[in-house]
C-alpha cells in the first residue's frame, strides 16, 4: 500500500460495518471531496464528488450517475475483540 493514500473506507450502518475500496468504478478516482467525506448530507448515500455518482451505502450499488448499475468493491472483513481487520492478503490487488 502506498503511503499517504486512503485506499479503503469503512461505514458503520445499523446492521453492521461495510468496507469499500475508495475507487469510483467510472474512472477509478477516489470518491471523497475532502478527507473522510464520503456520504451525502443525509448520510444515506456514498457520493463520488468527481462525477456525481450516487451509491447505496448498504450495498455499494450505483443508483445515479455515469456508472449506474456498477458497484463499489466491497471488501471482506473480520471483527475480533472490537478490532476490524480486512480479510485480505496485504498484497491484494483490491488494496491498490
Amino acid at each position: 500500500m502506498k503511503s499517504g493514500r486512503d485506499t479503503v473506507f469503512a461505514l458503520r450502518r445499523s446492521d453492521g460495518i461495510r468496507v469499500y475500496r475508495n475507487h469510483c468504478p467510472h474512472q477509478g478516482v477516489p470518491l471523497e471531496y475532502r478527507k473522510d467525506r464520503f456520504l451525502s448530507g443525509d448520510g444515506q448515500r456514498i457520493l463520488c464528488y468527481a462525477h456525481g455518482a450516487h451509491f447505496e451505502a448498504d450495498t455499494g450499488l450505483c443508483t445515479d450517475g455515469p456508472c449506474r448499475g456498477m458497484s463499489l468493491a466491497s471488501l471482506p472483513l473480520v471483527i475480533e475483540d472490537g478490532w476490524l481487520y480486512l480479510a485480505l492478503a496485504p498484497d491484494s490487488p483490491l488494496l491498490r
